[in-house]
């Protein structure tokens, strides 16, 4: 989800306290970052990964709106029992240098947190998932590992692998999610990434939505049709249970 102008105008210049100077937005309440439960979404910039088809284009170089941390906090001691949590997104959240004191401030305020990365930082999320920072993580597989290096650094794929084994390791709640954009991944592919994460809690297929993209090309991408991608998952389902969205 990409944050509105409203998230981004709870700016000010300075702001004492913030943790780290990615964070440049948030929204105060939504159903959909972390399904079924009611949660804040703090968006924090930049991303090592340049997926054509990115939504969030604006978050690779956003300018920080640190008074937006200081807006948080408050939003989270006001509603207090009532959110169910905050999701942690970006961009690629791992990518900023003072995540952790972002996770630990939540923990000290006894806030649930879910996580959303993809993959580029397997050490960092191993240190995470072990020192129970967060409650859940969607970690975004984009295509076969030996395709990462057409969007990020060479060896992406390779720490996708070990973020994947992570994940399957641990015992925390996760979700492996893939966006179905055709030019680097197709429905025929799409069982050998649920290989890749069977036995895991859940696989993901979602649509890709050809519009406000990073690359303006992939507006012009037709997705796979709605029958093709939910064809695909029961395929999946072989592997882990898998279901659709926007679809």
């Amino acid at each position: 989800m990409t944050p509105g102008p409203a998230a981004i105008a709870r700016s000010c210049t300075e702001l004492e306290g913030c943790p780290s100077d990615r964070v440049v937005g948030f929204i105060p309440t939504g159903m959909i970052d972390w399904p079924g439960k009611v949660a804040a979404t703090l968006f924090l910039a930049g991303c090592p990964m340049r997926c054509p088809y990115c939504h969030n284009p604006e978050l690779l170089d956003a300018r920080p709106a640190p008074e937006s941390w200081t807006a948080l906090l408050s939003h989270l001691s006001v509603r207090r029992g009532w959110l169910d949590g905050v999701v942690v997104t970006g961009g690629e959240p791992t990518a900023a240098p003072d995540l952790l004191d972002i996770l630990e401030t939540f923990a000290a305020r006894g806030v649930p947190v879910k996580l959303d990365t993809n993959g580029t930082s397997p050490q960092l999320l191993e240190h995470i998932v072990d020192s129970g920072l967060v409650d859940y993580v969607a970690l975004d597989i984009k295509t076969l590992p030996e395709r990462y290096a057409r969007i990020g650094p060479s060896d992406a794929g390779d720490s996708l692998l070990a973020s994947i084994g992570i994940l399957l390791e641990s015992r925390i709640a996760h979700e492996f999610r893939t966006t179905v954009y055709p030019p680097l991944i197709d429905g025929a592919e799409l069982p050998e990434l649920a290989r890749l994460v069977a036995g895991g809690d859940m696989y993901v297929l979602q649509q890709f939505r050809p519009e406000h993209t990073l690359d303006p090309t992939a507006a012009g991408v037709t997705p796979l049709s709605s029958a093709a991608i939910a064809s695909t998952a029961d395929a999946c389902a072989e592997y882990l249970p898998t279901i659709t969205r926007g679809v």
